[in-house]
């Protein structure tokens, strides 16, 4: 059974309390109090909470170590351990540039694998700015569910990955997939991961203050369920939820069931105005 994390009544209690006069500088993830990054970059959405998430996770990690998208570099702050970055697009001191679905568990494992919200993009379109993404290729719905799998493989037996993806209702946004719960099972029902090699827990965007440049902001732990409406911020181009993955290795492989009958998913797409927006979004981003 797949192990999941969700509100408390401490979660529950200090939402009602709250009020956008009352930003607090912590917010609580499995039992742990944590701080909200204020490292300005891209700082408008879920990297508030998934910077702090992953450097707790690395406090807890030893060994050898590989996170897959650039992220982590934005946030220096000295206490981060050497790691090999690969990105497919990034290009920049310390990056390889090379696709994690071309990399070989045969040829090399890693202790720790931590990758903040990248999987998502993995065999999808261009953004809307052609910064990143696949321009010439069609987009594989469910290449993100195969790149957790390929980061599973490249684990040492007993090691460890946090994965961070945008959750809510599914969505195929071109260059990006949204998770929902249907979407997460099929890494168990079409591509063998074993269920109780996962850990997943779950925040929920509430609040943010009204301005663009690093505003503070306002996350809850919150359940699969609570979440299955949430949708992505186009306009912010941020996650209102998440989900976090922890993989533990306890197999070698997973026994793949690619042609497994299944239900058919049911994928929303972007909006005419969510076109426009996304751009926008996008690109206010990258100017940040």
């Amino acid at each position: 059974m797949v192990k999941t994390y969700s509100s408390t009544s401490g979660d529950r209690v200090r939402l009602q309390e709250w009020s956008p006069g009352t930003w607090e500088p912590h917010f609580y993830f499995q039992g742990k109090q944590l701080f909200y990054n204020r490292i300005p970059f891209n700082n408008r959405a879920e990297r508030a909470i998934e910077i702090p998430i992953a450097l707790e996770f690395l406090q807890r990690q030893s060994g050898s170590l590989l996170e897959v998208g650039n992220v982590l570099q934005y946030y220096e702050t000295g206490t981060l351990p050497p790691r090999r970055i690969v990105d497919k697009f990034e290009q920049g001191d310390g990056i390889d540039n090379c696709d994690i679905m071309d990399m070989q568990p045969a040829e090399e494992r890693f202790q720790s694998i931590i990758s903040i919200s990248t999987v998502e993009h993995v065999g999808q379109g261009s953004d809307p700015t052609g910064g990143f993404g696949e321009t010439s290729v069609r987009s594989d719905l469910e290449a993100p569910l195969k790149a957790i799998v390929r980061l599973y493989e490249l684990l040492e037996m007993g090691g460890k990955a946090l994965i961070t993806v945008p959750f809510g209702k599914l969505l195929d946004g071109g260059w990006y997939i949204q998770f929902s719960s249907e979407y997460l099972e099929r890494l168990f029902l079409r591509y063998g991961m074993p269920r109780e090699a996962v850990t997943v827990g779950y925040m929920k965007w509430v609040a943010r203050e009204k301005k663009w440049r690093n505003p503070r902001q306002c996350w809850v732990e919150a359940t699969a369920e609570e979440m299955k409406e949430v949708r992505y911020d186009h306009l912010f181009s941020g996650a209102r939820g998440i989900a976090v993955l922890e993989l533990t290795k306890i197999v070698e492989t997973c026994a793949v069931m690619e042609h497994e009958a299944l239900d058919p998913l049911v994928y929303e797409r972007m909006l005419p105005f969510h076109r426009v927006l996304a751009p926008l979004g996008r690109l206010k981003k990258l100017l940040s």
